[in-house]
């Protein structure tokens, strides 16, 4: 006899079970960010929908004994995703994965698969049990499903509202007691609920004694990892928050200031280290208040600005540990501000690291901003002599191409366009980076504010100087006069600095200190300003097109005739020139997609039985699955240049597209049987809206840059809900059309889509670095089309 609990139990479990997986799944966003160097997104993403993708062909193949014993699964396989949690908390601390090797050590890929595998486990097992109510309530599938989004979306508010306040294992706590709520839900007596019950009293007293004060795995190459294995290191202060976590270590053998000239004659201040997600975002300096303990400042290729400008007001986006805070101090700056979007990071500084600062973050000195650099420029109105955007990175990071999937809206034309906009006339922005060798994402910096100036204006308007291993870049909003260029030839000679290119120079000027096999950086100015841009790009080894708000990725710098010598003879020699972000994207979608076919398509294939029919369910599902993975991931990436974090932007574009193609599904239901002429309709709606957002995108960027984050979090809401409101009503429509006549079908096409939602999450990166997030735009809404075209067919017997 087939057991079939009541369809609301069955409501609130799913609905359970969906906040659990979506909360579980962007807090490992954040965990991720802290274990390696980026928040992959994308793999996240896409092993989440393998779960529900394989959730389909395990039901397609054992359909009947799992109708048969689904209130048996409904009670256990919740209880189930508790301990595989866990478990993957302690693999991560087991499988030292390092993406840093992957090109270089195969066994890493192999670590990249198990750590797959092991995060795949929760999702299926909810999957499962989300995919099974659709098949025992095919009459009822709108209700399920709105359950299933409403409940995802209600997991992505919960982490907006942890997350300011709770570490990633109080939050793995909170998911564990609602998994086991979700299993006392669906128990059918009070034996059934004894279980759940003694579990429920005691994950308390088990996560203070196995997680709480557990510090988050973090592999052994970032730079907190090295700064830790110095002798008499220690960790003094740590915090976590919505950005990530905060840690300050003291050890006698940090320093850090990485443009300070080889010919500074200063000792440099007792340091602390600042580090962000472990990586490093600075060091404090002790200050006593006295100017003369700090004139190693005047020893820095950032300190150039100041010899140009008399007594300037300046503004410092990423003020980190007070630097930048202290050079402007130095060189007797009439007015500073301070934008820095981590307010723990104030906080520190403000309070236990006070004294040992000089208190140069008081308010009464200088005005601080807690908010995001970009926003801030966009909503003031303020002008300034002097833009400083600091280098907040660590060399080895940037060497390995740690950030090249990582946006950067802060570095992209139209950015540079906006900080040109605040400068009074005759003021300089100021930009640093480091020198990789060869060169890119200096060159790229100077190939995008050459971009952003006018081209007549562009070759009077550059000087460019580097150390040992960083390059600043000024860029004036005027001309540079005769006086500043000797100026700045002064400022370079008595320190040991290079000049790389002012209005003028010759290449015998140039590359004589700090020397490169080639002038790099002169050859790179000279070709660009000439208008050889386009050849030069085609030319270069690199990537160094300038980065655009469409393709924010400014630290990607992968070009595939780097790939071509990686694997020629002698191949490995190439591996410091790769980039192993992009090419970890690639790996990635390649075990994704092996997984999908070993997990989803094969056990469908075989089953076996006749083709007839199924094309057109496969080319709507994986059109349908394609198409929202593509609108979904543009818009999280996308609103992460309105919200400022990959966290806040995942938790309101997922919930907000979940809970409102939930409210799609419910409309869908009250209509009934949809027709194909009100599939076109939906589909039509939802190409009109996506256009209107293409060719609105920098109007509500700059609209939303001048409201609060909360209110700017619920505007990004409502934004979506015209556009994902039609996207809930062709995949249920499409379930409850094969119940016409290929009810047997269903888990297949639930296969189907979740298949090509797997693919559609990492192919969205690809595209995007490629074409950009508008090309991403623009396929889905193709693919929709297509959808709409394939409807009346998929019902035919």
């Amino acid at each position: 006899m087939t057991s079939r609990p009541s369809l609301k139990r069955t409501q609130v479990s799913v609905f359970l079970i969906s906040v659990a997986l979506i909360t579980y799944e962007i807090i490992l966003f954040k965990i991720f960010s802290i274990q390696y160097w980026h928040h992959f997104a994308y793999l996240i993403v896409s092993i989440a929908l393998l779960g529900f993708g394989s959730s389909g062909a395990f039901i397609f193949l054992f359909k009947t004994k799992l109708k048969n014993n689904f209130s048996t699964i409904l009670y256990l396989f919740p209880l189930l995703l508790l301990p595989s949690i866990w478990i993957n908390i302690y693999l991560s601390h087991v499988i030292a994965f390092n993406p840093l090797m992957i090109i270089w050590q195969a066994r890493e890929t192999l670590n990249l698969l198990y750590i797959s595998l092991a995060m795949f486990i929760p999702f299926f097992l909810g999957a499962v049990c989300i995919g099974l109510s659709f098949s025992i309530f095919p009459e009822n599938i709108y209700r399920i499903y709105f359950s299933n989004l409403t409940g995802s979306g209600i997991g992505s508010l919960l982490i907006l509202l942890t997350v300011f306040h709770l570490g990633p294992y109080e939050i793995i706590l909170i998911i564990s007691i609602i998994t086991v709520c979700a299993t006392l839900t669906a128990a059918s007596s009070r034996i059934q609920t004894v279980v759940p019950a003694i579990i429920l009293i005691a994950i308390v007293p088990l996560y203070f004694i196995l997680l709480h004060d557990k510090p988050v795995y973090m592999n052994k190459f970032k730079d907190l990892s090295l700064a830790k294995s110095q002798m008499g290191a220690k960790i003094e202060a740590e915090t976590f928050g919505p950005l990530g976590l905060v840690t300050v270590l003291d050890s006698p053998a940090y320093h850090y200031l990485p443009d300070l000239s080889l010919n500074c004659p200063h000792g440099l201040p007792k340091q602390k280290g600042l580090f962000l997600n472990g990586d490093t975002a600075g060091a404090i300096n002790r200050f006593t208040g006295d100017l003369e303990d700090i004139r190693f400042m005047d020893y820095r290729t950032t300190s150039l600005p100041y010899k140009l400008l008399s007594d300037p007001a300046v503004l410092i986006i990423g003020g980190g540990a007070g630097t930048e805070v202290l050079n402007a101090k130095y060189h007797t700056a009439k007015d500073i501000s301070v934008v820095e979007m981590n307010g723990d990071i104030i906080r520190l500084m403000q309070g236990e690291y006070r004294n040992f600062s000089g208190d140069i973050y008081n308010p009464e000195q200088c005005r601080i901003f807690v908010e995001d650099g970009r926003g801030f420029l966009q909503n003031t109105m303020r002008r300034f002599d002097l833009i400083q955007i600091s280098l907040l990175e660590s060399m080895e990071s940037a060497s390995a191409g740690v950030y090249s999937l990582n946006e950067n809206y802060l570095f992209t034309t139209e950015s540079l366009k906006i900080c040109l906009g605040r400068l009074n006339p005759g003021g300089i922005l100021n930009i640093s980076r480091w020198i990789k060798n060869p060169p890119r994402d200096c060159i790229k910096l100077l190939a995008t504010a050459i971009d952003a100036l006018e081209a007549k204006n562009a070759p009077k308007s550059i000087i460019m100087i580097r150390s040992w291993q960083t390059a600043t870049l000024l860029i004036k909003k005027g001309d540079f006069n005769r006086e500043e260029i000797e100026t700045a030839k002064k400022f370079c000679k008595s320190r040991l600095f290079d000049l790389c290119y002012y209005p003028g120079i010759k290449e015998e000027e140039t590359n004589i200190v700090n020397k490169l096999d080639e002038s790099y950086f002169f050859l790179a100015a000279t070709r660009l300003l000439s208008g050889e841009g386009e050849q030069f790009y085609n030319e270069y080894p690199f990537y160094i097109r300038p980065a655009t708000d469409d393709r924010p990725f400014f630290a990607h710098t992968f070009k595939l005739a780097v790939l071509k010598k990686y694997l020629g003879p002698y191949g490995r020699i190439s591996i410091p020139l790769i980039d192993w972000g992009y090419i970890l994207v690639w790996i990635a979608l390649c075990i994704l997609v092996i997984l999908s076919l070993i997990l989803i398509l094969a056990p469908i294939k075989l089953i076996g039985g006749s083709p007839r029919g199924k094309t057109p369910v496969f080319v709507y599902f994986g059109a349908l699955g394609l198409a929202y993975m593509f609108l979904e991931m543009s818009f999280l990436q996308q609103f992460i240049r309105y919200l400022y974090d990959p966290v806040f932007s995942a938790s309101v574009v997922i919930g907000s597209f979940l809970i409102y193609s939930g409210i799609g599904s419910l409309i869908a239901g009250k209509i009934g049987t949809v027709k194909p002429k009100q599939i076109l309709l939906a589909i039509a709606f939802i190409a009109t809206v996506g256009i209107i957002y293409i060719k609105t995108d920098h109007l509500l960027q700059n609209t939303l840059s001048g409201f609060s984050l909360g209110m700017r979090m619920i505007i990004c809401s409502l934004l979506i809900a015209p556009l994902a409101i039609p996207m809930g009503i062709p995949f249920p429509s499409g379930l409850s059309r094969l119940t016409e006549n290929r009810e047997g079908l269903i888990p297949w096409a639930w296969g189907i889509n979740g298949f090509f939602s797997v693919i559609g999450a990492s192919a969205t990166v690809l595209i995007a670095i490629e074409w950009g997030f508008k090309s991403v735009v623009l396929t889905a809404l193709v693919l929709y089309i297509l959808s709409a075209v394939i409807y009346p067919k998929i019902g035919r017997d």
